[in-house]
């Protein structure tokens, strides 16, 4: 990271003249086009702090040992007493710079680093580096301000409620979210949601569990009531689908996780804890749910087969017949066919994924359609349904 930074650090001015024209085109309010004295003290401003993030990257000087330059207090000033603008003008400024300066670094580092680990770590030290020193300088100036020019401090929000804010559909300023959650909203997110199976499910200890596993992400979390808790993970960069089927198999000791698929910034965010919802939702459907992750690519399909899980298991039952027993054997074969389907109809790719071997496939699934009393390839969009139904309803295991 501090070499990348080092060989960045002399293409600083021409970054900074890049993104200060960007932050002037997009937010006109800052301070006026007109104003000579204004633009220069925005361009003092980026300047003084694109290289202060380049040099303490470069140099390993901690993001909390920094305030923000004096450039960026005259365009404080400025911005106020002569543009008649609110501090809030410049907090945006600088959420459209930090996203602006991101851009380029992780550009930067994903073209000099071919090993995808180094990679990944650079990008999560870095990206948390950059919001660290962003966050502190909003929250210098917003003192600086008050101090200054009498700004009223506006009421707390708890991160609940910042969380219900971001998950419903009305407008929310993403950085000031990031900044009571100390979470980069607008990074790649996967939503979790966790809840006890049993009294003595522990949920934040599997919590910590599948934290450690995310390789390094940021994680923000919430109890909702009754041992349930909702938790986010995030990267900078989209997580590898390596590490995302790591966290999926993560063993948890009578938790329940569902899990949704990655999404970015706050849509993103809000989309991946719907799905967590809906793979809970869906996970519970069976008489004898288990612990561990659910995802909800796992979960999507018998979602809508199962929407009204009455009909559904009268659907199954009667697409099954015979096959639909409550008994071990029953419930080898199901296993067996649900797999076989979902194999393309190949006795090999069935025999490797249950680690058997193919005269056994073929043994069952002869079994299978005895049961049926009909051909396996009579019907097998009804009868995967019914399959899959069952497995959602039943946990594909035979009854106690």
């Amino acid at each position: 990271m501090q070499r990348c930074a080092h060989e960045l650090l002399p293409r600083s001015g021409e970054i900074a003249a890049q993104i200060s024209a960007e932050v002037l085109a997009r937010l006109p309010r800052l301070v006026s086009a007109d104003s000579a004295e204004g633009v220069d003290a925005v361009r003092e401003s980026t300047d003084q702090n694109i290289g202060a993030i380049l040099s303490t990257l470069a140099f390993g000087v901690p993001a909390t040992a920094t305030e923000p330059p004096l450039g960026a207090r005259r365009l404080l000033r400025h911005a106020v007493t002569a543009s008649g603008g609110q501090i809030t003008d410049l907090l945006r400024a600088y959420r459209h710079g930090h996203e602006l300066i991101w851009q380029r670094w992780s550009a930067y580092v994903r073209e000099r680093l071919d090993d995808a680990d180094l990679l990944a770590e650079v990008l999560a030290l870095s990206s948390q580096h950059i919001f660290t020193f962003i966050d502190r300088s909003c929250e210098y100036l917003v003192t600086e301000y008050r101090a200054e020019f009498g700004g009223s401090r506006p009421p707390a929000r708890s991160p609940g409620e910042v969380v219900r804010e971001l998950l419903e559909d009305g407008p929310v300023d993403e950085g000031l979210a990031s900044s009571v959650l100390r979470y980069d909203v607008r990074g790649h997110h996967v939503a979790l949601v966790l809840a006890p199976l049993a009294a003595d499910g522990d949920v934040p200890s599997a919590l910590t569990t599948l934290t450690r596993e995310t390789g390094g992400a940021a994680a923000v979390s919430l109890p909702v009531g009754d041992g349930t808790w909702w938790a986010w993970f995030s990267w900078p960069a989209a997580p590898d689908p390596e590490r995302l089927a790591t966290l999926a198999e993560v063993r948890l000791d009578g938790v329940l996780a569902g899990m949704g698929r990655p999404g970015r910034g706050r849509a993103g965010f809000r989309r991946s804890h719907l799905e967590a919802r809906e793979a809970d939702r869906v996970a519970r459907l069976s008489s004898r749910p288990g612990p561990g992750v659910v995802g909800h690519l796992d979960i999507q399909l018998a979602g809508v087969l199962c929407t009204e899980p009455e009909r559904a298991r009268a659907f199954a039952a009667e697409r099954l017949g015979a096959l639909d027993g409550r008994d071990e054997t029953c419930a080898r074969l199901r296993e067996t066919l649900l797999v076989y389907l979902s194999s393309g109809c190949s006795r090999t790719r069935t025999a490797q994924a249950l680690h058997v071997h193919h005269k056994t496939v073929s043994y069952r699934l002869a079994q299978a359609e005895q049961l049926l009393g009909r051909p396996l390839t009579g019907d097998v969009l009804e009868l995967g349904a019914a399959l899959l139904i069952d497995r959602t309803l039943h946990n594909g295991t035979p009854d106690p």
